[in-house]
């Protein structure tokens, strides 16, 4: 019996695949199944991931959730615990500092240079290497693993009586990858993984763990071509919103605007680092009602898209300037366009969307005043007078079109 299932879809047909967690005999399995032809590959090259990394673990503390190939599918073992990230953030809401490094320390030292844990072989580009991660330019000698499991984040490894686990490895690659990659994803995804995290953003945690910013730089890097070779021919959601337009609509001649009520607001801002917009990668900042708001944006590594959501409820927003580097940068909207690069939101989620490079801040400056009585009746009428007024043209055209056509059959 099915009893939870999630689609990892917004991929290249390659690899997307349905993750299902059953119930037989009063038992937890967790099934992952191609959803198309093309990914039986990708599934069952899981088994052999799990082999090799086993294998290679051999020597350390650290284990690989078996799994077993059937069919069509391949299948584990559910295991209940607390994940190594639900540990680090217990420490981390103590205020812990000092044990958070020694967690985050015995972790990387089962699977980094040094000892027993097989991290021995000095890395060089490979064709498949650079086939997903693209060519690098990294700083002195990188030394790697002869597998290398890319996802082994802080929330893919899990207590359990004989030990931690490793839960998930569908990204594992037998080809070298440094392993200071593996160690800066672990990282990443778990100081920008949610604002709880934001205290860890200016205490250098890169460099604690020998990451420089040349290396940093590069990874960055790595990260994109990677999420990029996931993607593949895949157009995910978020690169169809600069195809949407619904058209201008001049908002001269609108009465005076309302004032706020409220002192202060919360505006959001959320970075896709490769998973979509989620509440882990949001950073919300408290501004006031009144005025134009400035906003310095600071960039995750391997953001593919921002998106900001400027107040809620309908309301006219207008960018007064969205810049890095300098540059402006260009944006879209779930909204409908106006004039002096003003958008109106009838909706209680307004989002503005742009796609910012890692690095340097993003600097935003915005108005947003709220649409409400007389000032959203007018330009709503204004606005369905406009689509009627398109919908006419469309169909005296397309009446026209037939009587062209219905002639030169005759």
């Amino acid at each position: 019996m099915i009893i939870f299932t999630k689609y990892s879809n917004e991929r290249d047909p390659r690899f997307s695949i349905r993750t299902d967690i059953l119930l037989e005999d009063d038992r937890r399995y967790i099934s992952k199944r191609p959803v198309s032809e093309a990914a039986q590959e990708h599934i069952a090259d899981i088994y052999d991931k799990s082999v090799l990394l086993t294998e290679d673990f051999g020597s350390t503390p650290l284990r690989v959730n078996p799994c077993t190939r059937l069919a069509d599918e391949v299948r584990f073992p559910y295991r209940n615990g607390k994940t190594l990230e639900e540990r680090l953030d217990g420490l981390l809401a103590k205020g812990d500092g000092k044990a958070l490094e020694r967690e985050i320390t015995a972790y990387f030292a089962m699977f980094a240079q040094g000892g027993s844990s097989g991290c021995e072989l000095l890395f060089s580009e490979t064709p498949e290497f650079t086939a997903v991660f693209g060519q690098v330019d990294l700083p002195g000698r990188q030394y790697c693993r002869a597998v290398s499991d890319v996802d082994m984040v802080f929330s893919n490894v899990i207590e359990t009586d004989e030990g931690p686990e490793l839960i998930d490895y569908e990204w594992t690659f037998a080809f070298p990858v440094p392993v200071k990659f593996i160690q800066y994803r672990c990282l990443n995804y778990y100081i920008y993984g949610t604002t709880r995290r934001d205290v860890l953003k200016e205490m250098n945690w890169f460099e604690r763990f020998g990451i420089s910013e040349k290396e940093r730089s590069e990874f960055d890097r790595m990260e994109k071509n990677f999420q990029q070779y996931i993607l593949g021919s895949h157009i995910p959601m978020w690169k169809l919103y600069d195809s949407i337009s619904d058209g201008v609509i001049e908002l001269s001649g609108l009465s005076k605007r309302e004032s706020e009520k409220k002192k202060n607001r919360t505006v959001e801002i959320y970075f896709d680092t490769g998973r979509g917009f989620c509440a882990r990668e949001c950073d919300r900042r408290s501004v006031s009602h009144e005025g134009p708001v400035t906003l310095e944006l600071l960039i995750p590594g391997g953001t593919k898209q921002a998106r900001v959501d400027p107040c809620s409820g309908a309301s006219v927003v207008r960018i007064l300037e969205l810049t890095q580097d300098g540059k402006h940068l260009r944006w879209t909207s779930n909204g409908l366009p106006a004039e002096d690069e003003s958008v109106v939101f009838d909706s209680e989620d307004p989002q503005i969307f742009f796609r910012p490079c890692s690095g340097n801040p993003v600097t935003l400056r915005f108005l947003a005043e709220p649409l409400a009585g007389l000032n959203r009746e007018l330009l709503l009428n204004r606005y369905k007078n406009f689509q009627w007024m398109i919908g006419m043209v469309l169909r005296r055209g397309y009446r026209k079109l037939k009587q062209i056509t219905k002639g030169s059959k005759d």
